[in-house]
């Protein structure tokens, strides 16, 4: 049964929504929610026996709440973090998708969970475009599998292949750039890279980043296998603006 309703998921994402646009985040939330319930369970009780769930369960503030309130020196990882949330408006993801009780220790991991998705962004430099969601789910993974993760990097594999031969969404950029950054290369190179850079690292819910807040951010990647920026993402980064704002347009004109 649960193999139907995952089957049944990434036929409904990978067709039905112009995810190259805007991921839905409702969408997202049902693969999690049909998909993840018994593995969510087990990844509690494995963060629960670590020495930072440990203090997270004992505060009253969460990592967060630190960094929004507190004063940093330039360059640590608490001052560009801050800087970061700020500039990038992310969404209060947490509120709108898990309304349950703050000072519960499950909440407290799930407010957890919703941080070490941001920080995977922060750290490796993904956006918040398609592909750079696609690193940070591949980059998860590594350390940390759900089936609804890889379900949706399964769908987006459909879509990268579907619209590989649907021209119109290419920005006019010649026929050997656009050969070199097909959405299905593109997907598959930026998968391997994000899923190689997070076997690399620790798993992000037991890092202390309380304890790295007034830390040089260059030491911190350092501390975490993550010195370097992804090369491939950052290399095909600017083309993928391009392409996604054509994506955008092409999505209006067919309205």
């Amino acid at each position: 049964m649960k193999r139907l309703i995952q089957l049944r998921l990434i036929l409904n994402y990978a067709n039905h929504f112009q995810t190259d646009v805007k991921t839905p985040l409702p969408v997202i939330f049902e693969f999690v929610h049909n998909l993840d319930k018994d593995r969510v369970k087990q990844l509690f009780r494995t963060f629960a026996k670590t020495p930072v769930a440990k203090k997270v369960f004992a505060s009253d503030k969460t990592v967060i709440d630190l960094i929004k309130t507190g004063s940093f020196a330039p360059g640590t990882f608490g001052a560009c973090y801050k800087e970061w949330m700020a500039n990038d408006k992310l969404e209060d993801v947490f509120s709108a998708y898990y309304p349950t009780n703050s000072k519960s220790k499950l909440s407290k991991f799930l407010h957890t969970a919703v941080m070490e998705h941001d920080i995977i962004h922060f750290i490796n430099g993904y956006d918040t475009s398609t592909f750079g969601e696609i690193g940070v789910l591949a980059f998860n993974l590594a350390r940390e599998w759900r089936a609804s993760y890889a379900s949706i990097l399964y769908a987006s594999a459909l879509m990268a292949f579907r619209n590989t031969f649907n021209p119109h969404k290419y920005p006019k950029v010649g026929f050997w750039k656009n050969f070199i950054h097909n959405p299905f290369i593109v997907f598959c190179r930026t998968v391997i890279e994000a899923w190689r850079r997070g076997k690399r690292a620790p798993w992000f819910m037991t890092v202390d980043w309380e304890a790295y807040l007034n830390v040089d951010l260059q030491i911190v990647k350092k501390e975490l296998n993550l010195v370097e920026p992804p090369r491939y993402w950052s290399k095909i980064a600017p083309m993928w603006a391009k392409v996604h704002k054509q994506y955008l347009e092409y999505s209006l004109r067919k309205k």
